[in-house]
């Protein structure tokens, strides 16, 4: 029990929301009552962890396509700069392929 609550709150850290480490610690003291392992449920909330989308500072791009995506305010606009620099890139391939 020690040991998946130990998991528990590592994984709740390392997400950074208090929410999940009490949620998580609840699933695991009432696994047994449900005939569940307290570290099976404990590792499944480090899968979660691993799943999760990060809240943190994302790597910006380099290049032109970082440049245009930090311009691109919308989602509809991310996809836009993406195709368009993309395109280009394929073009400036093709040229230099024929050149």
């Amino acid at each position: 029990m020690r040991v998946a609550l130990f998991v528990v709150r590592f994984a709740a850290r390392v997400v950074g929301d208090e929410r999940y480490r009490e949620q998580w610690e609840a699933d695991v003291v009432g696994a047994r009552e449900l005939g569940m392992s307290p570290v099976r449920v404990a590792f499944g909330a480090l899968v979660a962890v691993v799943a999760m989308p990060s809240k943190g500072v994302a790597v910006a791009g380099i290049g032109p396509l970082g440049m245009a995506l930090k311009h691109a305010q919308t989602p509809r606009g991310r996809v836009l700069a993406i195709a368009v620099v993309s395109a280009l890139l394929v073009l400036g391939g093709v040229a230099m392929l024929f050149a």
